[in-house]
């Protein structure tokens, strides 16, 4: 159930999709998955009891209070996350979980696997950080360029009921925020083997309702008298600031993608030439990027395998960010637009949902 995907195909790269761990063609993984699924679940506790509890720290008691309201407030823009979160669950452990990514040197062919419900997906999780790196030894033996990251949070795409996990809550709020409508968005609206596109979306619609959150949360501040509003403005700035990074660095990346993957495709020329020629591409196109974000921890060496697990969030933001233009603001209209653009894909599983995106626009 594995094989080499094409070019077209995660920074708010901290979930993982759980409905991916438990399907793989493997009974060990299946089992492995099927325990940690069953430990996260004997675990949980309901956030509201969780709040009542004396023994809560209080700043655990902020996030989780933070957590409903980014799920209220995802409810209240059109999505469906169900029972999700509304559950916590603390599994004594800084990452839930591993990802491995891996693509050829010579080009943006990347490795993907199959599972059930969610198709092809270019990533595969692991519970244990030791199996993650045999995997990536794996695929580094047969050619392949890996990027191994660790993750926070999972989706099941609405199949079960996803916990807040204590992994989630170590994150500053406006990354918890994101997180739970990111997660949610997933659970409202998935295309089957579409993961850039559902993942784009997803990203997409978090920084930009995120932004609306903080916003909010801001002007509540301000409408009581002598309140001090210094912590709701600065995490309106750091919602911001997230939102501006995402746009930042999706058109670097895309930009990189662009020119790194003419270079693949230069039919003259060797792999040993394309993968000799690669560095400069790149230098042109990250060096920008480090300048402007001193701080970015992504990009720091040619890796294909990081290139385009990043370019899986960040396809096309300025695409969605038209549409909810076009659609006034309105996520119902916004959603509505999406939902069209899955029945069409659903007709027609050959259709790019991207494609499908941007004809609509030119409608």
């Amino acid at each position: 159930m594995r094989s080499v995907g094409g070019s077209r195909l995660l920074i708010g790269l901290g979930s993982v999709l759980f409905a991916g761990l438990l399907a793989s063609c493997s009974p060990g993984y299946v089992a492995r998955g099927a325990y940690e699924q069953g430990r996260i679940i004997f675990n949980r506790r309901d956030i509201k009891d969780v709040l009542k509890d004396s023994e809560t720290p209080e700043e655990e008691r902020e996030k989780l209070a933070l957590v409903l309201e980014a799920r209220r407030f995802a409810e209240r823009i059109g999505l469906t996350p169900g029972a999700s979160y509304t559950t916590y669950s603390d599994i004594g452990q800084d990452t839930l979980s591993w990802v491995v990514v891996g693509a050829r040197k010579d080009s943006f062919a990347l490795y993907t696997w199959w599972f059930p419900v969610v198709g092809r997906v270019p990533y595969k999780g692991f519970f244990d950080q030791e199996d993650a790196q045999a995997q990536a030894k794996e695929l580094q033996a047969e050619g392949f360029e890996t990027w191994t990251r660790g993750t926070d949070a999972f989706s099941t795409l609405g199949w079960f009921s996803d916990p807040v996990l204590s992994t989630t809550l170590r994150n500053p709020p406006t990354r918890i925020a994101n997180t739970v409508i990111h997660e949610s968005v997933h659970a409202t609206i998935w295309i089957p083997g579409g993961v850039p596109f559902n993942e784009s979306l997803a990203n997409f619609v978090a920084i930009t309702a995120n932004e609306q959150l903080f916003s909010e949360r801001l002007a509540a501040c301000k409408s009581k008298p002598e309140q001090d509003c210094s912590l709701a403005e600065s995490m309106l700035r750091a919602a911001r600031n997230d939102a501006a990074v995402q746009y930042d660095l999706s058109a670097g990346v895309q930009g990189l993608y662009e020119a790194l993957d003419a270079l693949y495709k230069d039919a003259a020329l060797s792999s040993e030439e394309k993968i000799a020629r690669r560095e400069a591409g790149f230098s042109k196109h990250v060096t920008p990027l480090r300048t402007k974000y001193p701080q970015l921890q992504a990009l720091r060496q040619v890796n294909n395998a990081e290139i385009m697990q990043l370019k899986i969030y960040l396809t096309d933001l300025a695409l969605f960010r038209e549409l909810y233009r076009r659609s006034a603001g309105d996520w119902s209209e916004f959603f509505r637009r999406i939902a069209e653009i899955k029945s069409r894909q659903e007709e027609d599983g050959t259709k790019d949902p991207f494609a499908l995106l941007q004809k609509q626009l030119g409608e």
